[in-house]
């Protein structure tokens, strides 16, 4: 498995840990400051995974999805 494709996976893996954690904190009445920071500091992971992720592509602006994601 390459780079590429273990982050992706990681990701994927992440943001189900995320709504997970949402769905939790949904069911606290979004009392749960526990909660609330976990998916803090979950995001901030996630937002340090797709960095890594778009600087594995390089200036590779297509996915092969066939959509120019320069924009994003």
């Amino acid at each position: 498995m390459s780079e590429q494709e273990q982050l992706m996976e990681n990701l994927q893996n992440l943001d189900l840990e995320i709504i997970d954690t949402i769905r939790k904190l949904h069911q606290e009445n979004w009392n749960s400051d526990s909660l609330k920071k976990q998916i803090g500091d979950s995001l901030k992971i996630r937002d340090e995974m797709v960095v890594t992720l778009m600087s594995l592509k390089g200036d590779d602006n297509q996915c092969g999805c066939g959509h120019d994601h320069s924009h994003e």
